[in-house]
This record gives structure tokens, C-alpha cells and sequence, in this order.
């Protein structure tokens, strides 16, 4: 099944790459293809222009080339109309004719007859208006028109070929060079099922292990040792709801429904879990905000995530204090978590979020950033949120703003309450 979905993976990565490759070919080829075929026509439309012009000149109509009808009108022969023998009926234009006769300008128009397009010029031969010679040339579109049809045919029928090789091409080429990607992430996916399964059983043994000791103690165990017992067995569950958000996180194939998460309870319990960390660094760890629970849609284990990456940078950097703050404002919730450290150096605000970022911070020292405000981007991302880097007075400020979810859902999770 693995191998199956590899292959799916693979297939449909290619195709995607291969489809775009083949739209922008066939874009470009559009573009080409116009191009040629406007130069093309521009040319024969001045090619007809010159052989109009030139049968002008022309003295007889039995002179005409094929395709080209001449009609004479000779002011000295006692003004006798001579035709082409084989001029369609109907194509000569005798209201153009005694216009020009009649000292007007030249006419040129188009004229369809029996299906076939003409393009007619009638002109003073010699250019003179003394009245003694006209001329009509009636030149047949037929050849043109199918010139450029055959043109514009072959273009089409280019491009297409064209497409499907290039269409057949890229996909080979695509299939090649990304295989060695999707090997690699199916190796990633097996390292993270394998290292799922793994994880998993010894946290279900210390669960196990810790509720029965719970039980078995009863009222036999001094209260410390209870209390130990009860953090253990909430430990070992937020360490297996922390693994199943990573797992998530490792495959983007998961599709997973976001559930409704109060922000400020996630809060609370993050800096449960660090305060004894924090008292042995002599460094206070409280969280403040609205007492009112504050939901959003997301995941509980991720958000947990953020906000235990949030406050162990805050620790790994304050000299007394770090306060996570929860709060809801303008239909956003905002979690903020603020130390009294030396705070970010003004050129770090832009790479923090980096991973395995280091800088210099304002009083001369490194401060490194590890994976911690990476994953928080991360996990930002995937709540749909905005994370931003604040300068107070002294220290530094994180502060993540998310989509509050709808207030009936607030509602419904009160009255729960």
C-alpha cells in the first residue's frame, strides 16, 4: 500500500509539473504562432496591394495574369468598355467606374461573388484626369485566403504536435527527476510511521504503569509523591497527543478537522508543565489575559506546541520573568509571551523563524534560536494566524494573533463548563 500511494504520489506530482510545462509551451507557441501568422498576412496583403497596382499599367485585359480580371474604359477609342474575357458576372462595379470617370478619387473595396472574395481597385490608369483612360482590376482572394488557411492550419497542427511531444517528453523527464525526491519522502514517511510505533508503546507502558501506581498507593503515598504520579499521567498523555500532532505535521497527505481549542486552558497547561523548569532557572513563569475561555479552531496538541516553544525561548533568554499572556481582541485571539531578556537584535526580526537561527543581540551576546520559533511559524501557518516579533522598553515580545472561532461555538463550550 505504501509503495501504491508512492507511486500515486510520484505519478500525480509529474503530471502536475508536465501539465504546466506543457500550458507554457503551448502559450508560447500561441504567441509564435500569431506572430507569424500576422507577418505572414500583412505580407500578402501588401503583395495583393502591388499586383493591383501593377495590372493598372496593364494595356490590355488579354495581359492580365490568372486570377486577375481587367476592365478598360478608353475615352480615345470613343469610350468602349474591354473586359476579360472570363470576368464572373456580376463582379464588375460600373458605379465605381463612372465615379472615377467622373473625376472622383479611386475606389478600392472588397466585393464577394459566387463565394469568392475579390478586391477591387478602379483608378485613372495613367493618373491623369483628362478623362481619356479607367481602369478596374478585380484581383481573385481565393488563393490567398487559402494560403493563409494552409498556414494557419499548419501552425495549428505544429503546435499540437509539438504539445504532445513536449507533453510526452517532460513527463519522462519529470518521472526521472523527481524520483529521487519521492523515494526520499517515502523513506521520511516510513521513518516517521516506524518512529510513531515506537514512541508509542513505551508512553502507553508509562501511563499504564503510572495510573497503576496511582491506584495501588491510595492513600498510602505522601501527598508529593501523589501529586509526582498525577503530573506523570498527564505528561505521558501530552506527550502522546504532542506525537500524533507530529505525525500529522510529517505527512502533508493528513487531512485532519480542526476541533474547537481554548487557548487560554492550553496556556495554562503549557506553563504548568515549565514552571518547575522555571523555578530551578530562578525565573518566574506566570500567565495572564482574560479568565473567559478564548476558542479557536486548530489543533489542542500543536497549539500546546507553540506555546511551550514560545515560553522555553522566553526562559532560555530572560533574566527574571516571562509572562504568556492570552487575550481576544477585534475577533482575534493573541498569544503573547514576553521576557525580560536582552531581546532580538533589530536585523534578526526578518529570520527568526528560521530554522537554526543565531544573532547578536543587543548587549554583545549570541542568542540562538534552534528549532523553536520555526515550529511556532509552522504551526502558526496551519491555524491560519500571523506571528510578529515586538520590541519593548526591555526584553522581547512574541506575539501569535489567530482567527477567534464563531461565538456559538463560545457559547456552547461555556454552558459545558
Amino acid at each position: 500500500m505504501r509503495a501504491l500511494r508512492t507511486g500515486d504520489d510520484l505519478r500525480g506530482a509529474s503530471l502536475r509539473l508536465t501539465a504546466q510545462f506543457t500550458a507554457l509551451l503551448l502559450f508560447i507557441l500561441a504567441i509564435v504562432g500569431t506572430l507569424v501568422y500576422l507577418i505572414v498576412s500583412t505580407s500578402v496583403t501588401e503583395s495583393n496591394q502591388r499586383a493591383l497596382v501593377a495590372a493598372t499599367r496593364l494595356d490590355s485585359p488579354q495581359d492580365a495574369p490568372s486570377g486577375t480580371y481587367l476592365s478598360l474604359v478608353d475615352g480615345r477609342t470613343g469610350d468602349q468598355l474591354i473586359s476579360s474575357d472570363d470576368l464572373p458576372e456580376g463582379l464588375l462595379d460600373t458605379t465605381a467606374l463612372q465615379s472615377v470617370a467622373a473625376g472622383g478619387a479611386d475606389v478600392q473595396e472588397q466585393r464577394t461573388v459566387d463565394g469568392r472574395d475579390y478586391l477591387l481597385l478602379t483608378t485613372s490608369a495613367t493618373g491623369d484626369r483628362s478623362h481619356d483612360r479607367f481602369v478596374q482590376v478585380a484581383l481573385d482572394l481565393h488563393e490567398s485566403s487559402e494560403e493563409l488557411g494552409r498556414l494557419a492550419t499548419a501552425l495549428i497542427a505544429g503546435g499540437l504536435v509539438a504539445a504532445v511531444l513536449a507533453f510526452a517528453t517532460a513527463y519522462l523527464m519529470a518521472r526521472r527527476a523527481i524520483r529521487p525526491l519521492a523515494e526520499a519522502l517515502a523513506l521520511q514517511r516510513r521513518f516517521v510511521a516506524d518512529a510513531s510505533h515506537e514512541l508509542r508503546t513505551p508512553l502507553t507502558l508509562l501511563t499504564t504503569r503510572a495510573q497503576i501506581l496511582k491506584r495501588r498507593g491510595g492513600n498510602d503515598l505522601p501527598a508529593d509523591v501523589t501529586t509526582s504520579v498525577d503530573e506523570i499521567v498527564t505528561d505521558t498523555r501530552t506527550l502522546t497527543e504532542i506525537l500524533e500532532d507530529l505525525l500529522i505535521a510529517a505527512d502533508p497527505r493528513t487531512v485532519v478537522e480542526p476541533t474547537p481549542v481554548d487557548l487560554r486552558a492550553v496556556a495554562d497547561n503549557a506553563v504548568g508543565l515549565l514552571r518547575d523548569d522555571a523555578g530551578r532557572r530562578g525565573i518566574s513563569l506566570a500567565r495572564a489575559g482574560d479568565p473567559e475561555p478564548i476558542i479557536i479552531p486548530g489543533s489542542r496538541a500543536a497549539l500546546l506546541r507553540l506555546v511551550i516553544a514560545l515560553s522555553t525561548n522566553a526562559l532560555d533568554h530572560a533574566r527574571t520573568a516571562v509572562t504568556v499572556t492570552v487575550s481576544a481582541s477585534n475577533g482575534n485571539a493573541i498569544v503573547r509571551v514576553t521576557d525580560d531578556g536582552p531581546g532580538f537584535s533589530p536585523e534578526v526580526a526578518s529570520t527568526a523563524f528560521d530554522r537554526f537561527v543565531s544573532s547578536r543581540n543587543v548587549d554583545s551576546t549570541t542568542r540562538h534560536y534552534g528549532l523553536g520559533l520555526a515550529i511556532v511559524a509552522e504551526i502558526v501557518q496551519r491555524h491560519r494566524g500571523t506571528v510578529t516579533i515586538e520590541q519593548p522598553t526591555t526584553g522581547a515580545s512574541v506575539t501569535c494573533i489567530f482567527p477567534l472561532a464563531p461565538a456559538k461555538l463560545h457559547s456552547a463550550i461555556r454552558q459545558g463548563e
